[in-house]
């Protein structure tokens, strides 16, 4: 077809027509003009004109062997116009007009788009089923808010060496989308959906989704919602709720109106009660759950008046009133002021001392009734008297040569000085009480001054009395300071020390384990129970000398009355300072031991033991606590009572966002109102009481509210249903009466449900009433008395209410009434302390000393301290060098990959029934390599017959490798550590004939001194000098410097790179040049010994020290194609191990970016402490065998290649 008009049309050609058409006249304002040409090239631009029928049509059509486009009008089949014809050329010239002024069109009508008004949609429906249900037939969809996408990439470059080299780099795409919407809609004028969605929503609940159907008044439907909907209740006895997801509906048929509600409760109903001002709480604890190092008394003096000091209260039978004190402990927070060098003594001030036959104790001086005071014993005078006592580095060794034992005669450490505000002491009884307990390894000691008839004594050394050394050109801080000891790094039973921490003084606590913050004498109350087996509580001792006698009597509690006079009342007597502390919550027996031996003196007496060991605490002041924790038979006593905070008009109810209209607040059993009695703070979760005679009358206040704090936690599901009956409602009389029912249940998480959480599912059942009527005729009554007119209207009103609870339990837990929770089912109680990690909290070890095995470690400020050290190294092998097809894997050409000492080790071949995580197959090793046969680090031991010419040691079988950490759980018996865990692999698979004679592994926990180069004096590399940051530093120690300032600010070096070389020297303080001048003896004897030639003598000249770091992707073993072993034999040193980062370096060079440091438990001390338990295992072939050695366990796995 096409080809047919193509041949006829072939000599057409477009052309504009000469003759003018003629003038015709027209009656049209704007006149209609027809178009010359086509409609292609010559468009009509008149917005008047009238569209083409539909049965004109227009194509544009192309001839392939003339190359032009043709454009064709018709009207049904025949032409319409004749056709024209327009070049290749000029149809894309005019294509590309028109495309050029549709684009800028476009662009500047982009604003015009974004300003134009949403149009909101509207539907109307005109079915009559349709509006009898909704109302009309309007359906509208308001919505409105914004929604945000942020799209981008996220990426980082870590150069942390604590990483894997692929972990420390990584990215990926980052969408953050963001949506705030809210929809208003509605159906008719019955059905409303408010609708609002936030995704930045703090709670889940404060998104909010309803659907609210309203009937009109002639319907039974009153209401449907369905969402998020609440329950009220008219009642005092059920209470509402307000937080519910579900479906409520409210019906009337006649004078009955009936609301049901089924949903999910978002909030958990809670309530607080107080009293004049201040919130009541109930608190409850065991007698052995007193308060462990945190009271303590002064001296034994103290301890043997105590009881007769607290008897007469409030008359304090003592003579003794200390006039100040001054409170030293561990400065583990780091401080940088009030901080001194401190030994406390045990036996300081003591008339009977624990190490009376020592000479050193002699002669002993007591004073009248045996008063501390620092001349009592030789002890302080002793001490003094050599003026190197003052010299920190020092005296440990000289209380060592004076027969004293650290730990069990005296502490040495570096303490801060509390403010007078952290403690609070007792002037007349001579207890101190710390603000704050200590930790199980921190050391207090004190300074005291006292009176005693008119007489001034001392025990201990204040801060002035000794100030420090300024003259010296290292730090001001040389002098130790004496203090008497109360408390040491370890609890020993035996030692008198424990018997200066009070272990009657005990935190108010509730049933919930928290304690109060502050208490106030006014309805305070306290009772001691004893919780007899299958009789339950009781006030008395069923048995001994005092029978029926109450408890609080008998341990002295109760012996005043109100008004002080001595005659027992049965309340507790509130004694501050004595029985109570007040602004911390705590309650203090008048006896030291009250359930032990001050219990069997004041009801057992003449009793048999057999009746005392039943009743008597004995084990709860002879063992530390978690041990006395065991002994159920006597773990029987209890304390409890309530008491009352600060007053304040202001209540916190510990919850925020709490769901407006859920708290109901009462007074005495009656309800206030909102904004006249008091107001909330909905956001904060805070009742203030406005009406202050309320807080005047010291009415009991009780606030109800919602929390939704555990809303997601567990889901409770909520039923409710309210009837109320309209008997009467006129205008002068009305009559309600009401029935409620309301049932709330609470899903497990588990079927074996632990006790204390054993989820509930419970009804409530109600009946209430309320009458109103007006009474005339009591007003005209009233009005007739002559000193009384009213002419108000009188009322009588009557309400009634009850209601019964039927306490259930979901079907899971158990059917019926037998439900069954599980006290201990012992299963996932095990809590493993992985020590693997981090790495860089493992360190070199000290030499240990105490076990016989290296009598080196007794040395002090000498080289021969470390002369059996031998290398070993510790690490973490970098998963890339075990990857023989990764690129970046430097050994791939000839690492051996199945050794096993280096090999891969999946996490299944250890754990076959465990599943990996995706990605995490591989089992990250803590390998260690230890060389006998070469010098560790600071070993300068350069003796004929014990090194070799080529720097190899003799008798491998003395040498010896160590490394130690520091542990955050020190308290094995509160943290219930109960075994050391780990696998080792065969460490001969290599080497079968070493296991002959193979080696010994030894762990030691407890106490490890921290004095790795022993000179007694603390070292961290940034607290030496650098390039240009100077530093105070101590030049007086064989091994090398140390910082003249110990006290570590931070735990980061200079941030000038400039210092870095000078900083990062190890822990001698020196980098090699300074080491080759300090030990330069050393140097000497090798060379007289082994010559200018030798290996040993020309490896100390490089690095005499030895502690040179060398990271394992060192160039030099690339050129020496070292393997995996080799490359981290030196990864361990600590000279040069922290580098600066170049940015152009492709891997990181540095093993830490921490300075290297005699610090390990992060207490800002050095320990020199050497206290410990070792455990052997035997590394031989013929020990490697299930049952023996620790062995409980094997596996024998064969690598892949």
């Amino acid at each position: 077809m096409f080809a047919g008009i193509l041949l006829c049309l072939g000599n057409v050609h477009a052309q504009t027509d000469s003759v003018k058409a003629s003038a015709t006249s027209d009656t049209l304002k704007f006149p209609l003009e027809d178009r010359r040409g086509d409609k292609y090239s010559a468009p009509t631009r008149s917005s008047f004109d009238l569209r083409d029928p539909a049965n004109i049509t227009d194509s544009i059509v192309y001839d392939p062997a003339s190359k032009q486009y043709y454009i064709i009008e018709k009207i049904g089949g025949f032409y319409y116009r004749k056709p024209t014809y327009l070049t290749f050329e000029e149809f894309m010239a005019i294509q590309s007009r028109k495309s050029e002024i549709e684009y800028f069109r476009k662009r500047a009508n982009i604003l015009s788009s974004l300003n134009k008004k949403m149009v909101r949609p509207k539907m109307s429906v005109t079915d009559n089923l349709f509006n009898r249900i909704f109302g009309n037939g309007k359906v509208e969809i308001r919505p409105q808010g914004d929604v945000t996408i942020i799209a981008g990439y996220q990426g980082q470059n870590i150069k942390n060496p604590a990483l894997p080299e692929r972990a420390r780099k990584n990215g990926g795409f980052d969408f953050d989308m963001n949506a705030n919407l809210s929809v208003i809609g509605n159906i008719g004028d019955k059905l409303k959906l408010p609708i609002s969605y936030n995704t930045q929503a703090n709670f889940d609940f404060e998104n909010q989704l309803k659907l609210d159907y309203t009937g009109t008044d002639d319907e039974i439907i009153k209401r449907i919602e369905a969402g998020n909907v609440s329950f009220s209740s008219k009642g005092t006895l059920i209470p509402g709720a307000q937080s519910l997801f579900g479906v409520k509906t409210q019906l009337q048929f006649g004078k009955l109106f009936v609301t049901g509600v089924l949903a999910n409760q978002r909030a958990s109903r809670q309530s607080l009660g107080l009293q004049g001002g201040a919130a009541s709480s109930s608190f409850e604890f065991k007698a052995n759950d007193y308060e462990e190092n945190r009271h303590f008394l002064a001296a034994q003096y103290f301890r043997k008046n105590f009881k007769n000091a607290m008897k007469s209260l409030p008359v304090v039978n003592s003579q003794v009133q200390i006039l100040r004190m001054e409170v030293w402990v561990t400065n583990r927070n780091g401080s940088t002021t009030d901080t001194r060098d401190i030994v406390a003594l045990m036996d300081l001030g003591e008339s009977e001392p624990f190490n009376a036959t020592n000479p050193n104790m002699l002669p002993i001086r007591p004073i009248r009734d045996g008063l501390p005071a620092n001349d009592v014993n030789a002890l302080y005078r002793n001490i003094i008297n050599d003026p190197s006592s003052r010299n920190p580095s020092s005296i440990t060794s000289k209380l060592s040569s004076m027969g004293f034992r650290a730990v069990q005669d005296f502490e040495k450490t570096f303490a801060r000085k509390l403010a007078s505000t952290d403690y609070y002491f007792n002037p007349q009884v001579g207890f101190l009480s710390l603000a704050v307990p200590l930790q199980p390894d921190e050391v207090l000691g004190v300074a005291y001054q006292y009176s005693y008839n008119g007489n001034i004594y001392q025990v201990g050394e204040f801060s002035q009395d000794v100030p420090p050394d300024t003259t010296q050109t290292v730090s001001g801080t040389q002098k130790v300071l004496f203090l008497k000891l109360l408390k040491a790094t370890s609890q020993r039973t035996t030692l008198p020390l424990w018997d200066l921490m009070m272990k009657n003084v005990y935190a108010l606590k509730t049933g919930d384990g928290y304690a109060l913050s502050s208490v106030q004498p006014a309805d305070f109350k306290l009772n001691v129970l004893y919780e007899e087996p299958s009789l339950g509580q009781k006030r008395f001792l069923p048995e001994g000398a005092k029978p029926g006698v109450p408890l609080i009597s008998l341990l002295n509690l109760d012996r005043l009355n109100s008004r002080n006079d001595p005659l027992p009342d049965g309340v507790f007597d509130y004694i501050e300072g004595f029985t109570v502390i007040s602004n911390q919550a705590r309650i203090i027996f008048p006896m030291l031991e009250p359930f032990g031996r001050d219990l069997d003196t004041a009801a057992f007496s003449g009793s048999s033991q057999d009746l005392k060991d039943k009743y008597v605490y004995y084990p709860l002041y002879d063992t530390i606590k978690e041990i006395a924790k065991t002994f159920a038979n006597l773990d029987r006593y209890i304390i409890s009572g309530t008491a009352k905070g600060s007053s304040s008009s202001q209540i916190s109810l510990g919850a925020f966002n709490v769901p407006p209209g859920s708290v109901t607040v009462s007074a005495g059993g009656q309800a206030l109102k909102e904004n006249v009695d008091y107001t909330i703070d909905y956001n904060l979760g805070q009742v203030t009481i406005i009406n202050q005679a309320i807080l005047n009358a010291g009415l009991p206040v009780n606030v109800e509210f919602e929390n939704n704090a555990g809303m997601g936690i567990q889901q409770r599901n909520f039923m409710g249903l309210r009837l109320d009956y309209m008997a009467k409602t006129t205008d002068r009389e009305s009559l309600s009466i009401g029935a409620s029912m309301v049932r709330l249940g609470e899903r497990p998480f588990f079927t074996k449900t632990a006790y204390n959480e054993d989820p509930i599912k419970n009804t409530m059942y109600g009946l209430d009433f309320s009458y109103r009527a007006e009474a005339p005729r009591i007003t005209r009554w009233l009005d007739k008395l002559p000193f009384y007119s009213t002419r108000e209207m009188s009322t009588i009103t009557a309400y009634g209410e009850a209601a019964v609870l039927k306490p259930g339990h979901p079907n899971q837990i158990g059917k019926g009434n037998s439900g069954l929770i599980f006290v201990d089912d012992f299963e996932g109680t095990r809590n493993s302390i992985d020590l693997r990690f981090p790495l860089v909290n493992w360190g070199l070890s000290s030499t240990p000393a105490g076990n016989g095995l290296f009598p080196e470690a007794d040395f002090n400020d000498s080289l021969p301290y470390g002369f059996n050290r031998a290398r070993l190294a510790w690490y973490n092998i970098e998963p890339v060098l075990q990857d023989r097809r990764n690129a970046n894997n430097p050994v791939r050409g000839y690492q051996d990959f199945t050794d096993p000492r280096t090999r891969i080790v999946e996490v299944k071949q250890l754990y076959p029934q465990r599943t990996a995580d995706y990605g995490q197959a591989q089992l990250v090793t803590f390998d260690m390599a230890f060389y006998p046969r070469e010098k560790g680090p600071y070993n300068f031991d350069a003796r004929s017959g014990s090194v070799n010419g080529d720097g190899t040691l003799n008798n491998p079988q003395t040498r010896w490798g160590g490394i130690m950490r520091g542990l955050d759980q020190v308290d094995f018996e509160t943290g219930n550590v109960e075994f050391l865990e780990f696998w080792m692999q065969d460490p001969f698979l290599k080497d079968p004939n070493g296991g002959i004679n193979g080696g010994q592994l030894y762990f030691n926990l407890g106490n490890i001194s921290e004095d790795i180069l022993k000179d007694g004096k603390r070292f961290f590399e940034n607290g030496i000098s650098g390039a240009v940051t100077k530093a105070l530093e101590d030049n007086d120690t064989p091994w090398g410097k140390v910082p003249g300032n110990p006290i570590q600010v931070t735990q980061a070096f200079s941030n000038d790179p400039a210092d870095r070389p000078l900083q990062d020297a190890g822990l001698d303080g020196l980098d090699d040049e300074a080491e080759v001048s300090k030990y330069g003896q050393y140097l000497n004897q090798l060379l007289t010994t082994f010559g200018p030639n030798s290996k040993i003598y020309q490896d100390a000249l490089i690095d005499p020290a030895g502690d040179n770091f060398r990271n394992y992707r060192d160039a030099t073993y690339d050129q020496g194609q070292t393997g995996i072993l080799g490359r981290y034999k030196n990864i361990n040193s600590p000279q040069g191990n922290s580098p600066v980062a170049s940015g152009g370096d492709q891997f990181v060079s540095a093993f830490t970016l921490y300075p290297d440091q005699e610090e390990f438990n992060r207490d800002n001390t050095l320990n020199e402490l050497e206290e410990y338990f070792q455990y052997k295992v035997e590394l031989r072939n013929s020990e490697f065998q299930g049952g023996r050695n620790f062995i409980t366990d094997e596996r024998t796995i064969t690598p892949s290649g």
